[in-house]
C-alpha cells in the first residue's frame, strides 16, 4: 500500500465507527499487519486523528 492507501484505509474504518472510534487490540493488530505498519503506528494514528475532531 501507499502512504495515500493507509490512510484512507484508517480513515474508512475511523468513519464507519464514528461512534466509538477506539479500536481494541486485536483489531489494531490486524490493521498494522494488512497495512504493513506496527501496531504503534496504528495506535497514534488513532490518537490523532480523535484529536482532530475536538
Amino acid at each position: 500500500y501507499l502512504i495515500e492507501e493507509k490512510t484512507e484505509l484508517l480513515e474508512e474504518y475511523y468513519q464507519s465507527h464514528i461512534a466509538f472510534p477506539y479500536p481494541d487490540q486485536e483489531t489494531r493488530d490486524i490493521l498494522a499487519s494488512q497495512l504493513g505498519i506496527t501496531h504503534l503506528q496504528v495506535t497514534k494514528w488513532f490518537s490523532n486523528r480523535r484529536n482532530k475532531d475536538k
